[in-house]
């Protein structure tokens, strides 16, 4: 494999990384997280978004559904159109959670979707590197020894006169 090959490698490997960083605790919380709402308490606007709109992202407190746990000043994890009224339905990892998730699998399964076609460039080139490497040397083995003075890559012997 030549060294040029390895920096879409790296990038895809990083970008894959990032994507499944972000993706999968945000996903496992959705699962298996604590089930509550959340009541937003102060929001500000954010960037575009990709359809050129302008968001906002919210910070205010959780409560479980049970009762059970209530997280003042936590930030959710998510972005809104406009200033939520009334409660988002949300989930919150556990009592130490520092951020809600809001119930849309819509955004996690993306991510992770997007993490696994940055993962398909690299391993597709080091499948290709890997299968030309023992080409190259299963070519290697076969070729029938080469005389002393001979160069395989000359066109032979001069034509004489």
């Amino acid at each position: 494999m030549r060294w040029i090959h390895t920096i879409p490698i790296a990038i895809g490997i990083i970008c894959g990384i990032l994507m499944w960083h972000m993706a999968v605790p945000r996903l496992i919380t959705q699962l298996t997280g604590v089930d509550g709402t959340f009541l937003a308490e102060r929001c500000t606007w954010g960037d575009l978004d990709s359809d050129g709109e302008r968001t906002m992202t919210c910070a205010g407190d959780f409560t479980a559904t049970d009762g059970s746990l209530a997280l003042p000043g936590i930030e959710i994890d998510g972005v809104f159109d406009e200033w939520p009224e009334e409660p988002v339905s949300a989930r919150v990892s556990g009592p130490s959670a520092d951020h809600a998730v809001q119930m849309e699998f819509g955004a996690s399964l993306a991510a992770i979707g997007m993490g696994l076609t940055a993962f398909a460039f690299p391993a597709w080139a080091l499948t290709a590197a890997t299968r030309d490497a023992l080409d190259r040397r299963r070519r290697r083995r076969n070729s029938p020894p080469q005389s002393i003075g001979h160069d395989a890559d000359s066109w032979g012997p001069l034509p004489s006169a």
